[in-house]
């Protein structure tokens, strides 16, 4: 009788220590299956879940996940790499409290459909956090004299951006001055009196939108806002 009180007693003991020990790979693997059912999918991706106690990485609850990934594409939308934290995470449920980290070269696009890049700062509570793209002078002349060339047929000879939110393009020894802006499609676009046009735009199948630019030490600054339970499927 003691005999198999003890082999119980062990197997519930091994039990334990399998869901304190194994708990986290577990939740690793399941976060992993929810981010590529939402349309993660990356080069090299690591998934790190904690939770106090770690049991409850088996009901999908977990403190935090942090989510590094290189070479990554969520659908269409493609990045160099991320390195975001998810706090108060719920796997089952698709949600999360905040996120907080970064977006490394993340793919902008032209009217003429070149591609650029830009990091993107990330925090605030997960289903509309904070985000924050700058672009510098250099990528924005780039991009400017690209987007005139094939639309307009313009050689443009020079750009400058003067806060708040002012771009200044010099083209055939004429110098035009409008607004940069979020238009109604969510592009940033060039504004002026002699008309406008869309100049730099996000992939949409990406859960960040833009809502406003500005000028800022000399960098054009875009906000936006994440909807990062959307990475979970949310």
């Amino acid at each position: 009788m003691r005999g198999c009180l003890f082999v119980v007693a062990l197997a519930a003991a091994v039990l334990a220590a399998g869901a304190w020990f194994g708990s986290p790979i577990l939740a690793s693997t399941l976060i992993s299956s929810a981010l590529e059912n939402a349309g993660y999918h990356a080069a090299s991706s690591t998934i790190t879940a904690t939770a106090n106690p770690p049991p409850r990485l088996l009901l999908g609850r977990a403190d935090r996940v942090e989510i590094v990934g290189t070479d990554v594409d969520f659908r269409t939308f493609h990045a160099a790499g991320l390195d975001v934290v998810l706090t108060d995470v719920d796997v089952i449920g698709k949600t999360a409290g905040r996120i907080s980290g970064r977006i490394t070269g993340a793919e902008l696009t032209t009217t003429g459909g070149e591609a650029t890049s830009a990091d993107v700062d990330i925090d605030g509570a997960a289903d509309a956090a904070d985000a924050s793209i700058v672009v510098d002078p250099v990528t924005v002349d780039r991009v400017v004299r690209l987007t005139f060339q094939q639309k307009f047929g313009v050689a443009v000879s020079a750009t400058k951006l003067v806060a708040p939110d002012t771009l200044r393009i010099t083209a055939v020894g004429t110098t035009v001055e409008g607004r940069l802006l979020v238009d109604a499609n969510g592009a940033i676009a060039f504004s002026s009196s002699l008309g406008g046009s869309p100049i730099l735009s996000l992939d949409p199948s990406f859960p960040l939108r833009l809502r406003a630019v500005r000028i800022d030490a000399g960098n054009l600054r875009i906000d936006a806002t994440l909807d990062a339970e959307a990475l979970l499927g949310g």
